[in-house]
């Protein structure tokens, strides 16, 4: 099984890098993205395969999370 990023992990990628270029680098919508972000939707419903996408794109942009 892949390790993905945890809820945190990923709502501080999410907050701190731009939502246009993770967007792009993805393929998950800006809107998707940013409703994630915001609360409007819970990061932590998000699905696997979102997840393993900004997995991969942090990893691969050496983002830092914390």
């Amino acid at each position: 099984m892949i390790e993905v990023l945890s809820k945190q992990e990923i709502l501080n990628l999410l907050t701190n890098n731009s939502r246009y270029q993770i967007s792009k680098a993805t393929g998950i919508s800006e809107q998707t993205l940013s409703n994630y972000a915001n609360g409007v939707t819970d990061a932590g419903r998000m699905s696997y395969n979102n997840a393993i996408k900004l997995t991969k794109y942090a990893k691969e942009n050496e983002v830092k999370l914390k």
